[in-house]
C-alpha cells in the first residue's frame, strides 16, 4: 500500500496499528476514527492487536463463515465486542495505560449521545450498539444495563477473556451465534489472505461522525436514547463502495422486503426498471417500490422484527400528533383546499363533452347511426376540473428524525386537500438503505377518502437518501397518471446524501468516484430535476423547519421552492405554491 496517496489522517490511523501489532507488511482490513475524523488511538490499536495475538488466517475464516449468514451484518459487530475485550486482557499487563484508554474511550462513547446531530444516528446497528454501550458501562464500573434477558444472556456469551486462542474464539463464537440467533453456517471457504477476501467482505469505514465502530452497519434501527428521540435511523459510509455479491444481494433484498413490505414490481419489471433507471452516477445503486404491504408469515430476523415495530410504534406517534394539534391542521386543510379551489376557479380547465353542434367527433358517429344520438359532436367547455395530477415526494432520511410527526402531517394536509378537489394525488417517501433507494408509496390515484390519506401516517424516517435516484424513480411512479400534466412536489432539507459513491465515469471527465453528499449530491439532483422538466413535469421543493438549505435548494430547484419555518404558515405558503404551479399547468 502506498500511504503517501492517502489522506494524513488514514495515514496516522495505519501507523497505529501497524506499531501495535508489530507488523507493517500487512493491510489492515478496519481503521477507526473519532467523531471529528482523526484516527482513535485505542480502536486503531485493538485492530493492531488482533493481528498480533490472533491467526490471521483463523480469523479470515470466522468473518467468512459469518458472512454467509442472514445476520451477517449484525454477527460481524457482535464479534468485534467480543474480540475487544480478549484483546484488552491480552495486552493489559504489558500495556497498564490501556486501562486509561479504555476508560476514555468508553466515556467519549457516551459523551457522543449528548452531541450527534440526527443524520448522525444512522450508523448504528441497534444490538451491536446496545451491547458495546453495556460493555462501556461495565468499564466505567456501573452495570451493565441491559433489561432485556435475550440481550443479556448474549452480552455475558460474548464475554471472552484473554486466555483463549484464535480456533477457541473461532469454535465459540460458532456456538454462540448458532444459539442465539439459529444461524446457519458453511464449513468456510478455506484458507484467505487477510489482504483479499475479509478485506472485500467487511468495508473499511470511516465514520466521521461517531465513535470508532468495527461494524458494518447497514441495518434499520431504534437508538432508543433521548439524544435521539427514539427514532428509526439507518447507514453507513465506506470508502469502498464496491458491487455487492449475488448471494449478499440477495440477503439485502430480503433485508427490505421484510422491513418496508413486498415489491410492487415482479422480478422482470424490477430489473427492466433498473436497468434503465440505474445507470451514470447511479450504476452502483438499486431501486425497490413498495406500498408497505408485509407479508403475511412474520420475519425470523430479529432486526426486522424490530424494525416492523419500531416503525408501527412511529405511525402511532405521528397519529397522535395530529389529533393532539387537531385544530390547527383541519384548519390548515379548510384553507388549502379554498385556495386550490380559488385557483382552479380563476383558472378553468378546458373539459371536452359530447354535444349536438362543434367538432365532429369520428369515434361517436355509431351513436347516431344506431341509437339516433344526436350528440355526435365534440364541443369545449371552461369547468374547474383538474386536468392534472399532483405526486408528493416525500424525504424520509435520518436527516428528517426529529421532523418525522411533522412531515407525516403536512403531506395528509396536502394530500387531503387535493383530494377535496379531486385533483389525482400520488403520495409516497423515499429513502436508501443498502445501496437501495426504496420508494414506499401511501397513497396512489385512486385513493379519494380520507381513510385513505391517513396512511401518509405510516411515513417513518431512516437512512440515507440519493435524491437524484429518487427522482429517476419518481418519474417512474408518475407514469401511472390519469392526467395530462403533472406536478411533482418534494418535501426536503435539499441535503442530497448517500453512502453509495458516485462512480467514475471517463465520458463525463469523472476519473475518480466522490462520496454522494455537498455539491455533488446538489448537482446530480438538480440535474435530474432538469431532466423531469424536459419530459413536461412541473417540479418544485417544500422546506420546512430550521434545517433546510436554502442555498441548495435554489441550486436544485430554481425558482421553484418555498421555505416554512413554522407550521402555522404552512397552509398560506404551500398554497401560494400550489397556485403557481396550477397556474402554470392549466396555462401550458
Amino acid at each position: 500500500m502506498e500511504t503517501k496517496k492517502l489522506p494524513r489522517p488514514e495515514r496516522r490511523a495505519l501507523n497505529i496499528i501497524w506499531t501495535a501489532a508489530g507488523d507493517y507488511s500487512f493491510t489492515p482490513a478496519f481503521t477507526a476514527f473519532t467523531q471529528d475524523g482523526e484516527p482513535d488511538f485505542y480502536m486503531n490499536s485493538i485492530i493492531g492487536y488482533v493481528h498480533k495475538w490472533y491467526d490471521p488466517d483463523i480469523m479470515n475464516d470466522l468473518f467468512d463463515r459469518i458472512s454467509g449468514s442472514a445476520f451477517s451484518e449484525t454477527l460481524d459487530g457482535l464479534l468485534w465486542v467480543a474480540l475487544e475485550n480478549c484483546v484488552y486482557e491480552k495486552e493489559v499487563a504489558d500495556r497498564p495505560v490501556l486501562t486509561e484508554l479504555r476508560r476514555r474511550h468508553a466515556e467519549e462513547f457516551f459523551a457522543c449521545e449528548l452531541t450527534r446531530s440526527r443524520q448522525q444516528w444512522m450508523a448504528q446497528n441497534s444490538l451491536v450498539y446496545a451491547l458495546q454501550a453495556a460493555r462501556c458501562r461495565l468499564v466505567l464500573g456501573k452495570d451493565m444495563g441491559l433489561a432485556n434477558p435475550w440481550e443479556r444472556s448474549l452480552f455475558l456469551a460474548l464475554q471472552y477473556d484473554g486466555s483463549l486462542t484464535a480456533q477457541e474464539i473461532a469454535d465459540r463464537t460458532i456456538q454462540v451465534f448458532r444459539r442465539f440467533f439459529h444461524a446457519g453456517f458453511s464449513s468456510g471457504p478455506g484458507r484467505l489472505s487477510i489482504l483479499g477476501k475479509m478485506r472485500n467482505k467487511m468495508h473499511q469505514f470511516l465514520l466521521k461522525k461517531l465513535p470508532s465502530r468495527l461494524v458494518r452497519t447497514d441495518t434499520l434501527l431504534m437508538t432508543g436514547t433521548a439524544a435521539a428521540n427514539g427514532r428509526v435511523a439507518e447507514g453507513r459510509r465506506g470508502l469502498d463502495a464496491r458491487r455487492r455479491s449475488p448471494a449478499a444481494q440477495r440477503a439485502d433484498r430480503l433485508y427490505i422486503e421484510g422491513c418496508f413490505g413486498r415489491p410492487l414490481l415482479s422480478d422482470e419489471e424490477h430489473h427492466l426498471v433498473e436497468d434503465l433507471l440505474c445507470t451514470g452516477a447511479h450504476a452502483d445503486s438499486h431501486l425497490y417500490f413498495t406500498d408497505g404491504k408485509q407479508s403475511p408469515a412474520p420475519s425470523p430476523d430479529p432486526a426486522i422484527q424490530k424494525v416492523r415495530r419500531d416503525a408501527s410504534e412511529q405511525m402511532h406517534k405521528n397519529k397522535a400528533h395530529f389529533q393532539g394539534r387537531y385544530r390547527l391542521y383541519k384548519g390548515s386543510i379548510t384553507r388549502l383546499s379554498q385556495q386550490i379551489r380559488n385557483c382552479l376557479l380563476v383558472y378553468p380547465q378546458p373539459i371536452r363533452v359530447r354535444s349536438r353542434s362543434g367538432r365532429l367527433y369520428p369515434s361517436q358517429i355509431w351513436r347516431g347511426l344506431h341509437l339516433h344520438d344526436p350528440r355526435v359532436f365534440m364541443d369545449t367547455l371552461k369547468e374547474a376540473e383538474a386536468d392534472f395530477s399532483v405526486d408528493l415526494m416525500l424525504d424520509a432520511s435520518a436527516s428528517r428524525l426529529e421532523s418525522q410527526e411533522i412531515i407525516a402531517a403536512q403531506g395528509y394536509v396536502i394530500a387531503r386537500s387535493l383530494q377535496l378537489n379531486r385533483i389525482p394525488v400520488q403520495v409516497f417517501s423515499f429513502l436508501s438503505v443498502r445501496g437501495c433507494t426504496v420508494m414506499q408509496r401511501f397513497v396512489d390515484y385512486d385513493g379519494t377518502g380520507e381513510g385513505c390519506a391517513e396512511q401518509i401516517f405510516r411515513y417513518f424516517a431512516a437512512g440515507w437518501n440519493r435524491d437524484g435516484l429518487a427522482l429517476r424513480g419518481a418519474g417512474h411512479l408518475m407514469e401511472g397518471s390519469p392526467a395530462k400534466n403533472r406536478l411533482l412536489i418534494i418535501l426536503t432539507d435539499a441535503s442530497p446524501n448517500d453512502d453509495r459513491r458516485i462512480p467514475p465515469d471517463p465520458a463525463a471527465r469523472r476519473l475518480v468516484s466522490q462520496d454522494y453528499s455537498g455539491r455533488a449530491g446538489v448537482k446530480d439532483t438538480a440535474a435530474e430535476v432538469r431532466a423531469l422538466r424536459k419530459k413536461g413535469v412541473h417540479v418544485c421543493g417544500i422546506l420546512t423547519g430550521t434545517d433546510g438549505d436554502t442555498k441548495a435548494a435554489r441550486e436544485i430547484f430554481g425558482t421553484e421552492f418555498v421555505r416554512i419555518e413554522k407550521m402555522e404558515r404552512f397552509s398560506e405558503a404551500a398554497g401560494v405554491l400550489i397556485q403557481r404551479q396550477i397556474q402554470k399547468l392549466t396555462m401550458h
